[in-house]
């Protein structure tokens, strides 16, 4: 088979996969890098949102929020693992984790984590949303997220203020801890109490949790972001990514309800990696080997778990 032929079969076989579309709340956005004028609209709206809703954020979060003003440092004799839903979270043992935990350090997941059975046999520490769909209910898994929650009632819940209402209407026993989910374009902030300065990403937003906790050394893995590497391009020229996420088969996710381009795609693409100088390095390691993440310094999984840095 030659190179063209290759390509094509290549292409088919990605095509003939399970496609689903991704839910976005916003239009498709455009390529916004590529004048002054497109950056400066971008900034401005980034600017006008977090004026109109950060004081609303505040109010509507106010209780939770104090609750997380009382976090800051508080994990400083402890260590952390966050842990994201990429390929590398193959690497892991439930049992390592169950290990880890014991010997008093704490684990961070996002949004499905549960749904790698092997892995969530583990119970973790904190678990992290900020998808608004996460809890719809067209959401196919909402009632086993929700049922997983009230079985392991130990698990200490964080979302956005939005979500706060909706968490306890649920029933849930969980401790339940919030954060301000506003983007400021402008600004190089981390801290939860505060708009972000880096794009939305649960996995980010968690590793700024554990942060502003200021665990000693925090352990991250899953942070793959093999995003570069998964984009397809259909017939129709519409965007399509194919999601790796452990623990579940890949499928093939039509982005362009919120890329109506490439460019596009490959402006936040260039935004999740250029927004992790935002992150201190100090402390933080990352656990796979092969991750296209290198903000951190990479270290042995075993080195980790048994405290042998450096």
């Amino acid at each position: 088979m030659n190179s063209t032929e290759k390509y094509i079969a290549d292409n088919k076989k990605v095509f003939s996969t399970k496609t689903r579309k991704k839910n976005h709340t916003s239009k498709p956005k455009a390529f916004i890098g590529g004048s002054f004028f497109n950056l400066f609209k971008y900034h401005l709206k980034s600017c006008i949102r977090t004026i109109l809703y950060y004081p609303i954020a505040l109010y509507v979060g106010k209780n939770f929020l104090r609750k997380t003003l009382t976090l800051s440092g508080s994990a400083s004799n402890r260590r952390a693992l966050v842990i994201g839903n990429g390929p590398s979270q193959g690497y892991l043992e439930a049992s390592e984790l169950n290990n880890f935990v014991k010997e008093g350090g704490e684990t961070f997941c996002v949004n499905s984590y549960y749904i790698n059975k092997k892995l969530s046999e583990h119970v973790p520490s904190w678990i992290f949303f900020s998808d608004p769909f996460t809890f719809g209910k067209t959401e196919p898994n909402t009632v086993e997220l929700i049922n997983y929650l009230k079985n392991n009632s130990s698990i200490k819940i964080v979302v956005p203020t939005t979500m706060i209402k909706e968490l306890q209407e649920m029933g849930l026993k969980n401790q339940i801890y919030c954060f301000v989910d506003l983007e400021l374009s402008i600004f190089e902030g981390i801290n939860p109490l505060f708009p972000r300065g880096y794009m939305s990403l649960t996995l980010y937003k968690a590793l700024a949790w554990s942060i502003y906790l200021g665990y000693k050394s925090i352990g991250v893995i899953g942070m793959d972001n093999t995003l570069p590497r998964n984009i397809y391009n259909n017939e129709d020229n519409r965007v399509h990514v194919i999601a790796n996420q452990a623990g579940t088969d890949d499928c093939l996710i039509d982005v362009s309800s919120h890329h109506s381009n490439v460019a596009s795609y490959y402006y936040d693409v260039f935004k999740i990696f250029h927004h992790l100088k935002y992150f201190p390095n100090k402390n933080i390691f990352n656990l796979d080997p092969y991750s296209l993440t290198d903000r951190f310094r990479k270290v042995k999984k075993e080195d980790f778990f048994e405290d042998k840095i450096d």
